[in-house]
This record gives structure tokens, C-alpha cells and sequence, in this order.
């Protein structure tokens, strides 16, 4: 257990009766760690009457604000003592109140990643996962209130967001040569030993008189690999927070062992990865998942003759990627957003007064 849920229990549990006693109806909030986490969120919101959110940090509120449809009212946690909270990490020990009604979701595909222990799990009321196969993983282990409903960010490929026209739109202002296939280069983050930046950063740029390039990285990746590769006028850094118009003008997606693999798969493109020397963080069912939907390379000498293979095999590998999802998300199918809303009013009826 983590040691501030035990410092912070008297006094948080204290505070939280006073503000019960004086409040005249309960309060549910949204408890964000990162813009991402609300951006998630966005395709639940529709389906749920309005929450008034808590941040971590106040830089965020910025962040946050252009994605709002209405007034919301913003808390800086601690300082927050809510009747229930939603959650897309598991850090429900932030709430040390077992009456607080406490929602977590994931906020990826959890494959790529150890999964914490089964009593950060067991501290939620419920934790909604991208897949039956997570479910199934983390009971094993031994939590208990876990629920597929899919990944509501997936959503947004199948509500008509994405036409040809947007598409064609995003292309014009990247200004990519229509004659050259486009490739989408991402990494996870350096510090966690498992991404395989250094093997291409330098290199990347002598493809462009052949390919669009197109580059994505880890939120939390270093200073240095973001500025070195936002320099090339022919490289297009990506910063915007939806990834998805991105991957669908793609003709092929080069990582790591990023989570971002799982979304590569959702819009079926084909994949290389670089492979990286074993870690203590390295888990053989991640890499033998990475390997069974895409081309592995070692170095970026190889990846010309990756690329050309490829781009002649997609529609021959299109399948392994379509297998391999329903591990990753399922169900997919355009309504997790609905159904985590659904979930979500079974344990907060006051939320669904909107609920369509």
C-alpha cells in the first residue's frame, strides 16, 4: 500500500464528514492527472450529466479548458472531498474514505504494461477495462471488481469523425508529397529502458526524400530527442493530443514497445518494431504480442527493406492484426463510451439524468 494513504487517512477522512455535513446533495468529480485522461473522457461525457473536475496540478487547467462544453468548476486535489470520483489511473488510495465511491478506467491498453497489484484494484467500488483478456489477466491475480466495456477513445473512429475530407485536409496542411507513402514513427518513453528512439533519431531524416514522415513520442520523453527531432523542416512532429487522423493517413507505424501498437492495430496498418534488449520492466508475452503483428529489425539499416515488405504485404498481415485486437480492446465497436456511462450511473444513479 502506498504510505500516504496511511498518513493522509485521520485527517482526509475528518475533513471529508465535515464537508458531508454542510454539502445539500452529493458530489461526483473527475479526477484528472493528465489532459490525455479527459481527453479519454470526452466520449463518455456525452452520455453522463455534468462533472465538475479535480487536477493534480494547476497547469493542466489550460489544458483542459478547450476541450470543455460547458462551465465546469475546477478543484486542486487534495482539497476535494467528494461523495464518488472517476478516475483513468488506479490511485484510488488518493481518496482514503471507503464511503467515497471510487470508478477507474483504463487509460490504454494495459498489455504493454505490468499490471499494478490486485489490491490497487480492489480499493475501487469498480475498474473498467479495454478487453476481456485484461479482465481475465487481472483476476487471476486477484481483483475483483473489473469490467470489459472496451476503450472509449476507439469511439471516435467509428461516430463519422474522421472523413475523407478532414483527412484529405490534415494532408494538404502537412503538405505531404501524394506520390510518397507515409510513415509514422513513435516511441515510448526513453526513461523506462524500453524504447528504441536512440536507434533511428539520427537517422530518420535520410528517409524523407523517399517518405512523408510523420514522428509521435511519449509524453514523457526527453527534452532532447523532441527538439533534435523537431528541427527537420521534412519531419512533421505531431503535438496535437488525437493521434487517430494521424494513423489513418499512415501507410505504415514504426515503434517499440509503445502501447500506441494496440491503436496501430485498431486502424489495421501495417507495423514494424524495433526490438530492445531485455529489462527488468520487459515481460516475453509483451514482446511475443509485438512480434506476432509486425516486421522486427534490430537497426535502422533494416528498416528500407522492412518498409518496402510492409507495404507489400499489408493486406497478407491485415489479419494477424485484426486477431491480435480483440486482446488489446474488445469490445470494439463504437459504444464504450455508452456502456462506461452505463456503468458508471449502476453506482451513481445521480449521473444519469442525462444518460441517453
Amino acid at each position: 500500500m502506498v504510505y500516504t494513504y496511511y498518513f493522509s487517512y485521520l485527517p482526509y477522512n475528518l475533513m471529508w464528514k465535515l464537508c458531508r455535513l454542510f454539502r445539500r446533495k452529493k458530489q461526483y468529480l473527475l479526477h484528472i492527472e493528465d489532459s490525455f485522461d479527459y481527453y479519454i473522457f470526452q466520449n463518455i461525457r456525452p452520455h453522463l450529466a455534468h462533472l465538475d473536475i479535480v487536477v493534480t496540478n494547476k497547469a493542466l487547467i489550460p489544458r483542459i479548458k478547450p476541450m470543455l462544453n460547458r462551465k465546469t468548476k475546477f478543484y486542486h486535489y487534495p482539497f476535494c472531498f467528494p461523495d464518488g470520483l472517476i478516475m483513468f489511473r488506479n490511485a484510488a488510495w488518493k481518496y482514503p474514505v471507503k464511503n467515497i465511491i471510487k470508478i477507474g478506467l483504463e487509460h490504454g491498453a494495459y498489455n504493454f504494461k505490468r499490471f499494478p497489484k490486485a489490491e490497487y484494484y480492489n480499493m475501487f467500488d469498480l475498474y473498467l477495462m479495454t478487453s476481456f483478456y485484461d479482465v481475465e489477466r487481472i483476476k487471476k491475480l486477484g481483483a475483483k471488481p473489473v469490467k470489459a466495456i472496451g476503450y472509449p477513445k476507439s469511439d471516435s473512429l467509428f461516430n463519422g469523425k474522421y472523413t475523407p475530407a478532414v483527412l484529405d485536409e490534415l494532408k494538404a496542411r502537412l503538405q505531404l508529397d501524394p506520390n510518397k507513402p507515409t510513415l509514422l514513427f513513435s516511441s515510448t518513453w526513453d526513461g523506462s529502458g524500453m524504447s528504441a528512439v536512440h536507434k533511428w533519431y539520427r537517422h530518420v531524416q535520410s528517409l524523407c526524400p523517399y517518405y512523408n514522415v510523420l514522428v509521435t513520442l511519449h509524453p514523457r520523453m526527453s527534452e532532447y530527442y523532441r527538439n533534435y527531432l523537431s528541427n527537420p523542416k521534412e519531419i512533421h512532429c505531431i503535438t496535437d493530443i488525437d493521434i487517430y487522423p494521424y494513423l489513418l493517413i499512415s501507410d505504415v507505424c514504426i515503434g517499440d514497445t509503445n502501447s500506441l501498437i494496440a491503436e496501430f492495430c485498431i486502424v489495421n496498418r501495417p507495423i514494424i518494431t524495433f526490438s530492445i534488449d531485455a529489462t527488468k520492466r520487459t515481460m516475453d508475452d509483451v514482446i511475443e504480442l509485438i512480434k506476432s503483428v509486425s516486421i522486427r529489425i534490430n537497426t535502422f539499416a533494416e528498416l528500407k527493406h522492412a518498409i518496402a515488405n510492409a507495404l507489400a504485404t499489408a493486406e497478407e498481415t491485415a489479419p494477424a492484426r485484426r486477431q491480435i485486437i480483440a486482446r488489446l480492446i474488445e469490445p470494439l465497436d463504437g459504444k464504450a463510451g455508452e456502456r462506461a456511462a452505463q456503468e458508471i450511473c449502476r453506482l451513481m444513479p445521480e449521473l444519469a439524468h442525462e444518460l441517453a
